[in-house]
């Protein structure tokens, strides 16, 4: 019984501190992906989307 219990409680700690890298990794990118949307939006003065 007690190493069901140990068990457990290890798969609840990976799983609570398994996933916090990976939401600020999930932010890092949510703020690469505005700031290249930016980049685009001041490369994109004459609105012709790369045509040229």
């Amino acid at each position: 019984m007690k190493n069901i219990l140990l068990t457990i409680l290890i798969i609840v700690l990976v799983v609570l501190f398994g996933t916090v890298p990976l939401s600020i990794l999930g932010k890092v990118f949510e703020y690469i992906g505005i700031g290249l949307n930016w980049f685009a939006k001041t490369l994109n003065f004459f609105g012709w989307n790369g045509i040229i």
